[in-house]
């Protein structure tokens, strides 16, 4: 369930400092020769508009305090900038607040429970970016290309257009008028991913003009917002202590009787791979899933409602699959064993249709929150958990560490090698129960479909939906200095804006890869340890019937064929329902069945009685 995350409060800032990018520039510098000369005339007279170099050159920190509308819901937002390289954003949104910090040294963000977190490093780049673009470095051309595009119409007005490429593929756009050098819109693609900022009510404060209301459009509406800045100040003497990482004082996840661990917690590992364990959510009895791909802790809404909860806002969640839509829920608490998590801001989203998918409810995601403090300690080969004080933990056995790094919404990657390949940058999931699956601008980039004759695809998602995958075999995948054989790997066929749909990254390790380990999450101390487990030497799992399946009401129905498989060579079709497995009625725990035949050797013969009792017999064939 790879990065389920709320993207409404990925912030203002970015669009923010879009809006004053020139209010810094120091009339002292002279604009560098990589800037062409009709890039350098048009920045020029935005200045002038501005107020003038002299009136520029006196800012040295800025202040802003304002109000916020997104989402459905409204609060307060404050932003304070330094010249030293410093950036502090709060906002309070009511059932939401939380605050980021950027500085030269140190960048942290205090998420929706209060938990103190490493900020990811692309929202790190695109805030430092944003603030060398407000602090003159952008206009001199350092880091990034300049160059004067196309003329366009926005708002019944034809604009120049100056932009400002980066490496990565990033691009901000300032549309300026020719004329006297006015500016009101802006355009910012972050990742393929395109929005606009409308600047309007211009003030002019200590001799500078400033857009008073700022309005961000996105593609997806639930992602807009206004802001109306109520009060500008300049140079009120910000000291950088202000952006000092604090102390993490919240308690939001425990261990009853203040012991260093938790027993050991028997968990069942659905499909061999999705990690459920029993607890309670304000003292509610529930199956449990441990999702470290998760950005908060998410309730079903069907257990919301038997919680008497109210959910507030309309947000977009991003998932795998897609964007879907969340709303914020206060006071959650959970248990697990002798763990204690929360209170907790959570997330409320519909996942009926996933849980549809995976023949299974999910009333309950337990998502990085318990990560961030914790030592997840999770035995797959035993199916057992337990978790540890950071500080009180350190029988790692015969554990290999392996550095963990920063990535936005409080998710963690690592580097892993693929087939030999340089390091390729993925994002940990144990909400993902295949092995691996490689974004689809790392698969063209690397060639990965290149020379590979057997290939196939699979019916896959998550939350936004399902989408098809491009499934081949790796021949080898490193990992802190293990190697695994004949990996399956997924690479996405097409990308809607989900949590795939990114160049950022490289791709997701799941639990496919994982489960062959004793694996301890240590976010605390920035690296996971890695134990094979007895299992190691074993085949990875595959799917080796080229059946999609559904779980309804004691039957199984085909939901997806996979081209060149068993299933499709004996002329399966999607629809088809069958009622028992080798003589056994189908019912809940068909799953242990379906798990045994992706380990099973080819040539395993399998029969099915299907709804009108008739017999088919399928044999197991590796496929792809």
């Amino acid at each position: 369930m790879k990065h389920l995350e709320l993207k409404t409060l990925a912030l203002i800032l970015g669009s923010t400092c879009l809006g004053l990018a020139a209010v810094f520039l120091n009339p002292s510098v002279t604009l560098g020769g990589e800037v062409p000369a009709d890039a350098k005339a048009l920045i020029e007279k935005h200045v002038e508009w501005l107020g003038g170099w002299d009136a520029l050159n006196q800012v040295e920190d800025l202040t802003l305090q304002g109000t916020i509308s997104v989402a459905g819901l409204e609060g307060t937002l404050s932003v304070v900038v330094h010249g030293e390289g410093y950036q502090l954003t709060e906002y309070d949104l009511k059932v939401v607040k939380g605050t980021e910090s950027v500085g030269p040294g140190d960048s942290w963000e205090r998420n929706a429970s209060g938990q103190i977190e490493d900020m990811g490093l692309e929202k790190v780049t695109n805030t430092r970016r944003s603030l060398e673009r407000i602090f003159n470095r952008h206009f001199r051309g350092h880091d990034v290309t300049v160059s004067v595009g196309d003329d366009e119409e926005k708002g019944g007005k034809r604009w120049k257009v100056v932009r400002f490429d980066y490496a990565d593929g990033d691009r901000i756009e300032m549309f300026i008028d020719a004329n006297d050098g006015s500016s009101e819109w802006g355009r910012t693609t972050q990742d393929g991913s395109v929005s606009w900022v409308h600047f309007s009510n211009f003030k002019i404060v200590d001799g500078v003009r400033y857009g008073h209301k700022q309005e961000v459009i996105h593609g997806n509406t639930m992602q807009d917002q206004t802001v109306v800045w109520e009060s500008v100040k300049v140079n009120s003497g910000v000291s950088p202590v202000r952006f000092k990482r604090p102390g993490d004082s919240s308690k939001v996840v425990r261990i009853q009787g203040g012991e260093p661990s938790t027993e050991w917690i028997p968990m069942e590992l659905y499909f061999g791979a999705y990690i459920f364990f029993k607890g309670t959510v304000n003292g509610l009895a529930t199956d449990i899933i441990l999702d470290s791909g998760a950005g908060m802790t998410c309730l079903d809404k069907p257990m919301v409602q038997a919680l008497g909860l109210k959910a507030e806002g309309s947000l977009p969640a991003r998932g795998t699959g897609g964007m879907s839509e969340a709303g914020i829920v206060n006071d959650v608490s959970i248990t697990v064993g002798s763990l204690e998590v929360g209170p907790l801001t959570v997330a409320t989203i519909d996942l009926g249709e996933v849980a549809y998918r995976m023949g299974r409810d999910l009333p309950v995601i337990l998502g990085k929150e318990v990560f961030a403090t914790m030592i997840v300690d999770i035995d797959y080969p035993n199916s057992r958990i337990r978790f540890h004080e950071p500080n009180s933990f350190s029988d790692h056995g015969d554990a290999r560490r392996l550095p963990i790094l920063p990535a936005d919404e409080g998710h963690k990657d690592v580097h892993i090698s693929i087939e030999g390949r340089e390091p390729a940058l993925v994002g940990l999931d144990t909400g993902q129960g295949s092995a691996l699956s490689m974004y689809a601008a790392y698969a063209e980039k690397e060639s990965l479909l290149d020379g590979r004759k057997m290939r196939s695809s699979r019916l896959g998602g998550g939350v936004g939906g399902s989408s098809i995958y491009t499934m081949i075999t790796l021949k080898e995948v490193e990992i802190a200095g293990f190697k695994l054989k004949d990996i399956p790997g997924a690479i996405p066929n097409e990308n809607r804006g989900g949590a795939f749909d990114t160049v950022k990254q490289d791709g997701n390790l799941g639990a496919g890869i994982l489960r062959h380990f004793r694996v301890m999450f240590d976010y605390p101390h920035d690296c996971l340890w890695l134990e094979p487990g007895a299992n190691f030497d074993q085949p990875l799992a595959r799917d080796k019937t080229g059946l999609g399946l559904t779980f309804q009401q004691s039957a199984l129905e085909v939901s997806y064929v996979a081209p060149g498989s068993p299933a499709e060579q004996a002329g399966w079709k999607r629809g088809d329902r069958i009622h028992a497995i080798d003589g056994q009625q189908v019912d809940g725990n068909w799953w242990k069945q379906y798990g045994e035949w992706m380990l099973a050797d080819d040539g395993t013969q399998i029969t099915f009685t299907m709804k009108d009792d008739s017999k088919r017999k399928l044999v197991t064939k590796t496929y792809f």
